[in-house]
């Protein structure tokens, strides 16, 4: 499943990238539905992602420090 998802998550953002292009080409309000969606979808598959490698239930990430614990 990872690599069906990172092959739909390249298109999205292609689908994006050639949305917002078209976009500034044309002027064209009718792509801002196209551009969000495929933004959106890009985003919803990035999250998914990190949930399911952190696994469910476990919350936010600690915030990540030098080793030892001690910040200079």
């Amino acid at each position: 499943m990872g690599k069906a998802l990172e092959a739909v998550g390249f298109a999205l953002i292609a689908g994006t990238v050639y949305a917002y292009l078209g976009l500034i080409a044309q002027k064209d309000p009718a792509g801002w539905p196209v551009f969000w969606a495929c933004a959106l979808g890009a985003l919803g598959i990035i999250m998914y992602r990190k949930w399911s490698r952190r696994g469910p239930g476990q919350g936010p990430a600690a915030p990540q420090g030098p080793p030892g614990g001690e910040h200079r």
